[in-house]
């Protein structure tokens, strides 16, 4: 669900928590864990947690019932650093993981900003020191300042915004798992690249004017942008799409699929150098392909496939027995071909495994383009952006 409420209600409880509101439950309960994955059907959840597993990592499934989302993590801590360096080894560890981000909580409510979550560790944590026992310079330096319970509003700094972008499917109101890119709107220039439905710790742009736009990067749906003021940000312009909450900005972004016609182009899908096989790292995108496809049965694709120029040379691709669509040192097909079959190869490798995931092949078409309709020069420094494959909603 993402009712309005239901994210007010949330933010007003993780303020709760930065500010150390004696809550007995909510308090006992609050770690930071390393999560993988997070699904609005449990299946796909215990699906991911079980595939990682069989990779000995130690996965388990938990309910955010803030939204609804069933959460795998494989890490968790009551230290906050130890939970990030164990985000950071996941990273490392696994090329299809490289989205593994943290969290603090207690699957009741948002993401809980690490330094309040520290502030309060170190005051339930702190011994105190004996009557008799001489004090330590260095542990008064740290002496945590006294609890305001009157006032039950998280402490922000001052050149820190705190925004969070609610992106949810238009049509079915499902929370949307996915990016948002932030850009400086007077320098025309991307600040960086935010997930959607966390709260985002934005630094002061120091632009002159503090407008910026945050555009919404989900594949699978069309774009969407928000320019606003972050120091005036509720104006008669954008009353319509933003609610302040304390000192968080929310931001509606109800998102639309692709309809009949439109092209979308699967930019975090990898191929191997002279090969039809995929990288790792391509699987977040072919999942957020393979959604869409299962949310509409009634949606038929075609897949384009692109290079980058017109050589012959050799070439491995699958076969229809040949499932190995992410390891090059498989047992494949190699020959010698043209850039225009081995787009048609890549394009049919992508079908394959959406075929493999259950998807009907009448609901798919393919089209090997070769290097006919690159969008850059093949020699230029943005070349490898022609290859790419594109998907047509048919």
């Amino acid at each position: 669900m993402n009712s309005v409420l239901k994210i007010i209600s949330g933010l007003l409880l993780c303020m709760l928590f930065a500010t150390y509101q004696s809550n007995a439950q909510e308090k006992d309960n609050v770690k930071s864990y390393a999560i993988i994955g997070a699904f609005s059907s449990e299946s796909n959840a215990k699906q991911l947690a079980t595939d990682y597993a069989e990779q000995s990592l130690n996965t388990k499934v938990r309910k955010n019932n803030f939204n609804n989302m069933f959460y795998v993590y494989t890490f968790e801590s009551d230290n906050v650093e130890e939970a990030r360096e164990a985000v950071l080894k996941i990273r490392d560890q696994f090329e299809a993981l490289p989205h593994a981000w943290l969290y603090n909580g207690n699957f009741n409510c948002l993401h809980i900003p690490s330094d309040q979550l520290v502030k309060k560790q170190t005051i339930e944590n702190k011994e105190p020191i004996a009557e008799n026992e001489p004090k330590n310079i260095a542990m008064e330096e740290v002496k945590p300042q006294p609890i305001a319970i009157e006032k039950p509003k998280a402490e922000k700094p001052d050149n820190i915004y705190w925004i969070y972008v609610n992106a949810y499917n238009i049509t079915n109101q499902n929370e949307i798992e996915g990016n948002v890119k932030v850009i400086d709107v007077e320098r025309n220039k991307e600040i960086g690249t935010e997930k959607a439905n966390q709260l985002i710790e934005l630094k002061d742009p120091k632009n002159g004017t503090n407008r910026i736009k945050i555009t919404s990067d989900v594949f699978g749906y069309q774009i969407l942008s928000r320019t606003l003021d972050l120091d005036e940000p509720l104006t008669s312009e954008t009353k319509g799409y933003v609610t302040l909450v304390g000192d968080s900005i929310i931001l509606d972004f109800p998102l639309s699929r692709f309809r009949n016609g439109d092209f979308m182009t699967m930019y975090n899908v990898y191929f191997y150098i002279d090969a039809a096989i995929m990288r790792e790292e391509s699987i977040y995108e072919l999942n957020q392909l393979l959604d869409m496809m299962r949310e509409d049965e009634s949606i038929r694709i075609k897949i384009h496939g692109h290079t980058n120029g017109n050589s012959r040379g050799p070439v491995k691709h699958l076969d229809l027995d040949d499932k190995m669509f992410f390891n090059l040192n498989g047992s494949h097909l190699e020959e010698t071909a043209s850039a225009k079959k081995l787009s048609l190869y890549r394009a049919y490798t992508i079908k394959h495994w959406l075929m493999d995931q259950g998807i009907d092949e009448g609901r798919m078409e393919i089209i090997g383009w070769g290097g006919k309709k690159m969008i850059y020069d093949k020699n230029s420094t943005n070349a490898d952006k022609n290859v790419r494959v594109e998907i047509e909603i048919l």
